[in-house]
């Protein structure tokens, strides 16, 4: 009897039934236009990222790891985001290319897997992020742009979506159709803690803006933001108890040039073409393995999640 008993609780205990691991949720999160020097050759403007995170994420392109990570579009967003989301090169070059025409990641998780539509949701600070992330439009739920956030049950704004709207409202220029990334976080933040969806993209932009006009000083302090912000997301999963459960992926749409040419980015610039992303729980599909090096890229992306979700 002892015997059997011993046996029954190894199986409760090892059973994948019973596993506390199993991967319920994506959060997908991209940072755009930051560079990957500025993720990994300095612990200046990440600095809670590597001290109190950095051991349960493996990381991508860092120096040294025998990993590339690397853009398979032109390095602008558009063309990098309908990628991603395509899981496949699409005929975009440029960030005036047009609406995606494939069906996305997102379309994927809620037509062929009947996720509920407020479980696949997106939030961004760039309105032009609504042609990457479905052909039929409405078919998730999405907060892009400069706009006020409203609850996908009722369409109101509770207390919080409320406050935030409202600053939104109070601090943001009345005619720029982006979003300070401060607001798109919040927002974002709020609505996975309320609603747990099973898939959340956060696309953060401002930084790129920032970098575009030589700004050295804001972009900067963006990046120190983001740092805080991703201290804040996996201090509220672990608060959430979801900390075990949840995918976290972070990257970028592109890099940028070197040197004098840290403003820019394009075909013009190959070194653009090289970027960063770190993961949580997961690891991302290699498109290629040759003497001992992995190569990744942003079709490396769709993969992993689609993985998490069969």
């Amino acid at each position: 009897m002892k015997r059997i008993l011993s046996l029954a609780i190894l199986f409760f205990i090892f059973s994948p039934i019973h596993a506390n691991n199993k991967i319920e949720h994506v959060i997908y999160i991209t940072l755009d236009g930051i560079r990957w020097q500025d993720v990994y050759q300095t612990q200046h403007y990440f600095p809670r990222l590597w001290s109190e995170h950095a051991k349960q994420l493996t990381f991508y392109g860092l120096p040294d790891s025998h990993t590339i990570m690397e853009t398979t579009s032109e390095p602008h967003a558009l063309p990098s985001y309908q990628a991603q989301m395509a899981g496949s090169l699409q005929p975009c070059h440029n960030n005036k290319c047009g609406h995606i025409q494939v069906k996305t990641l997102p379309e994927f998780l809620v037509d062929q897997l009947h996720f509920a539509k407020k479980d696949v949701a997106i939030f961004s600070s760039m309105p032009e992020i609504s042609e990457v992330i479905e052909t039929n439009l409405g078919t998730t739920f999405s907060n892009i742009g400069n706009r006020s956030m409203l609850d996908p049950v009722n369409h109101q704004a509770d207390n919080i979506m409320a406050i935030l709207n409202h600053e939104q409202r109070m601090n943001h220029p009345v005619n720029d159709a982006h979003r300070y990334d401060k607001y798109t976080f919040a927002q974002a933040l709020h609505y996975f803690e309320k609603y747990q969806p099973k898939f959340l993209w956060i696309s953060l932009t401002n930084a790129d803006d920032e970098a575009h006009l030589g700004n050295h000083t804001r972009y900067h302090q963006l990046l120190n933001y983001y740092d805080d912000a991703l201290h804040g997301l996996f201090l509220s999963l672990k608060t959430m108890k979801l900390d075990k459960n949840t995918m976290v992926i972070v990257t970028t749409d592109h890099g940028r040039g070197n040197n004098e040419n840290w403003t820019s980015h394009g075909s013009n610039l190959p070194e653009s073409r090289q970027i960063f992303a770190f993961v949580m729980n997961g690891k991302l599909e290699p498109a290629n393995i040759e003497d001992g090096v992995e190569y990744y890229n942003t079709l490396s992306i769709r993969p992993a999640i689609e993985k998490v979700f069969y």
